[in-house]
């Protein structure tokens, strides 16, 4: 995370923050990546099925989120939600399953 900058730095309520976002159904990839977001001193912002895409977009511009790791469902929602010029700080994915060519 740290080499590859996945974690760009912001700042908030005098502090600085770097955030990571996790966006899946429960699954070991979703705890590992949140351990490594403690372990680096990363903040974890997490996304749920019931969020619309409204609340997604405010998300992502209040955090300035650029790396989003998902799985490959949710990373069709993003990616559409780009196309649609929203998500525009998303820069990064890191997809928990394959993707394949259908799926860009």
């Amino acid at each position: 995370m740290v080499k590859l900058g996945l974690a760009n730095e912001t700042e908030g309520d005098g502090k600085k923050w770097k955030f990571i976002g996790l966006w899946s159904k429960n699954r070991w990839e979703w705890l590992a990546t949140h351990i490594a977001n403690m372990y680096f001193n990363n903040t974890s912002i997490g996304f749920f099925d019931s969020m619309g895409v409204q609340s997604v977009d405010y998300i992502l511009k209040q955090t300035e989120l650029i790396c989003l790791f998902a799985s490959s469902d949710y990373i069709k929602k993003v990616c559409a939600m780009k196309k649609d010029g929203t998500a525009e700080s998303i820069k990064y994915f890191v997809s928990f399953d394959p993707i394949t060519t259908e799926d860009k």
